[in-house]
């Protein structure tokens, strides 16, 4: 009988630990069906333009594409970094603009152009009122793209690499999400965004598993240059070492106990006798 506890106390504690472990996988553990979540990320952060961004700009026009043509640089392959641009965008028809060291792009025609601090919405309509202004193109339509904006996402995630961000605000869960999930060793509760700030890093740390830790962090809404770096779970450090990854094994830990077992039951028919 004393046997026979000891065994059962051993698949409690491995049952026990197999619960834990569990509890630290799915996301979002704080909500309920009628859970509100306020959010910091509400108020979206546009992206802004800065030096050494490159842009593609469109001009076009309903009534006269012909004139509109003029306004946008040529595509040609022979230009640098036009091959990065192809391959970032495939559907780019045009060459980008680059902005130079004081914040600036030659636009055709309109000349120098301050684009630094500007958001793309905010740099379309300059050029459209531009346009207008000076009776060079009364119905343009201005496109503006950002090519080089990217974030980092390494660690314990299924396909690390570099994700583009394409609208103003790309969120650590799309990130991610594109990146094809955690794997099932990453520690979902410190996941690390690391931020430039000015010429410092900033470090946030957001758990995965509370939705209002994720949701009103500032590293929610992501920025250029931002790393993610999701840590691997103890069990996955551990793999590293062939010895302490047998020690990981519930296998091992029932082996153990049924030689336990096996003992001391071994040893009360020896008593017994």
């Amino acid at each position: 009988m004393k046997s026979l506890s000891i065994y059962a106390v051993g698949l409690s504690a491995l049952l026990f630990s197999a619960c834990g472990s569990y509890q630290k996988v799915p996301y979002f553990q704080d909500l309920s069906d009628a859970t509100e979540v306020s959010a910091l990320a509400a108020n979206v952060e546009l992206l802004k333009l800065e030096s050494g961004d490159k842009l593609n700009i469109v001009v076009s026009s309903a009534l006269t594409p012909e004139a509109a043509a003029k306004f946008n640089l040529p595509l040609q392959s022979t230009r640098v970094g036009a091959a990065e641009s192809l391959v970032a965008n495939a559907s780019q028809s045009t060459s980008p603009f680059y902005v130079d060291t004081k914040g600036d792009i030659d636009f055709p025609i309109l000349g120098k152009i301050r684009v630094a601090g500007l958001t793309r919405e905010e740099l379309s309509e300059q050029i459209q009122t531009a346009l207008k202004s000076r009776k060079l193109l009364n119905d343009a339509v201005v496109t503006v793209e950002v090519l080089n904006h990217f974030v980092n996402v390494l660690g314990e995630v299924n396909r690390p690499g570099r994700v583009a961000i394409v609208k103003d605000n790309l969120t650590l869960l799309e990130a991610i999400s594109q990146c094809g999930d955690l794997t099932i060793t990453g520690e979902r509760d410190n996941v690390l965004v690391m931020r430039k700030d000015g010429n410092k890093r900033r470090a946030y740390r957001v758990d995965l598993t509370q939705a209002h830790n994720v949701y009103a962090s500032p590293a929610y809404q992501l920025k250029q240059d931002d790393v993610i770096y999701v840590r691997p779970n103890e069990k996955r450090q551990r793999q590293s070492t062939p010895v302490d990854n047998v020690w990981q094994s519930p296998a091992t830990y029932l082996s153990i106990t049924s030689v336990m077992v096996s003992v001391a039951v071994l040893i009360s028919n020896i008593v017994k006798k």
